[in-house]
């Protein structure tokens, strides 16, 4: 086995793959991946990369659709995509894992009632997709809602405790609900920028002169998701930390054997795989 089909048979800690491309779909699930992240970024960079592929569903999308109405009717096609690549692990955790991400749209993001009604069409593509929601105020009602009919979510850009503790809290209200109603709950992925925020703390540093090490500050994002993970167990919050957005393998072993679920792209993968720790 190389070290993420070790990490991922041998311990609690799970990974899922970050990219729609086609072919890093299939090299990530002999890896051990159990899911996959899609939003539009990856869904153009798919897009762009392998139109061949693509080309015939792309033919089939009206013509006549309005710019967002098309945006996301190539998302849906490259989410349902994914999402049928992983249904038999869907099938096989009964649900725990096996989604693949559908992603809402930036633009109505401080509109709770837009983004209720987007996700919900989004839900509705097929039973394992997960509504990617941002991590900020007006998507709580989101996260509960959506979490109170038995639909999977998954939070992003998560760089505070405190963001993911709000989003943690409302899906527990939402499971809650779900549970009064007699709906099988499904699981919410939080997701932790881990060495986004290392960068943003490295560029502060500089810009303000100050005397940290950057060893120090490398391990910033990782002790964010430290902690959310620690509360979310002494809490009680049934929420999967999701640590995202990986620099380099400390990332990842650092909280290996954790019941964690990365999201990993093929650039980190490989580099695990290499580096074999």
């Amino acid at each position: 086995m190389n070290y993420l089909q070790w990490l991922t048979q041998e311990t609690p800690t799970k990974f899922w793959h970050d990219s729609a491309m086609p072919e890093e779909i299939d090299a990530a699930i002999e890896n051990g991946a159990l899911g996959v992240t899609t939003n539009p970024v990856l869904t153009y960079k798919t897009l762009q990369a392998a139109p061949e592929f693509w080309q015939s569903e792309v033919d089939k999308i009206p013509r006549s659709l309005t710019p967002p109405q098309r945006a996301e009717a190539l998302l849906r096609m490259v989410a349902v995509y994914a999402a049928g690549r992983f249904r038999q692990i869907y099938d096989q955790t009964e649900g725990e894992h096996g989604y693949a991400l559908g992603q809402l749209d930036p633009s109505i993001c401080m509109d709770s009632e837009k983004m209720i009604a987007q996700g919900l069409r989004y839900a509705s593509w097929a039973d394992n997709i997960s509504v990617k929601t941002p991590s900020i105020k007006s998507a709580l009602p989101l996260v509960e809602e959506l979490a109170s009919r038995g639909i999977a979510v998954c939070t992003t850009l998560n760089f505070s405790v405190s963001q993911a503790m709000a989003v943690g809290e409302a899906y527990t209200r939402g499971r809650a609900k779900a549970l009064e109603s007699g709906i099988k709950p499904k699981p919410i992925f939080v997701v932790q920028q881990g060495g986004r925020l290392d960068e943003y703390l490295l560029e502060t540093v500089k810009d303000n002169g100050l005397s940290v090490s950057p060893e120090v500050v490398c391990n910033a994002g990782n002790a964010v998701c430290k902690k959310v993970y620690r509360l979310f167990r002494q809490r009680g919050i049934p929420a999967k930390v999701m640590p995202a957005g990986l620099r380099g393998v400390h990332h990842l072993t650092s909280m290996a054997g954790a019941d964690i679920v990365f999201s990993l792209q093929a650039r980190v993968q490989k580099m695990a795989i290499e580096a074999d720790p």
